[in-house]
């Protein structure tokens, strides 16, 4: 019973995601419109949201699983050096899909 709330895993795979979040996409790189970043965040952001949708899937996360990944993800990219509000857009895009899939 008490292993619902052992989230390990789950805060290791959010900082390894929020990791490599950062070294395909740099926080010097967020600030920047032109098309070839913009066109690189959306590639590295969907690659991030469709690993989360695989760990969810092999990982039956339910509600607070979801939290905590996408809570311990947001600190990570904080703690790398992102803005907020880019913070908040990416988080929110990654929960919304783990939201969306009920697989």
């Amino acid at each position: 019973m008490l292993g619902i709330f052992d989230t390990r895993k789950v805060d290791d795979f959010a900082k390894s995601l929020a990791q490599d979040f950062a070294r395909r996409f740099p926080p010097a790189n967020e600030g920047r419109t032109d098309k070839g970043v913009t066109s690189q965040y959306s590639v590295v952001s969907e690659a991030i949201y469709g690993r989360a949708i695989r760990f969810h899937q092999e990982n039956r996360l339910g509600l607070y699983r979801k939290a905590k990944l996408g809570n311990t993800f947001r600190w990570q990219l904080k703690e790398i050096g992102y803005t907020d509000g880019f913070i908040e857009k990416l988080t929110r895009g990654m929960v919304v899909r783990l939201a969306q899939n009920k697989k």
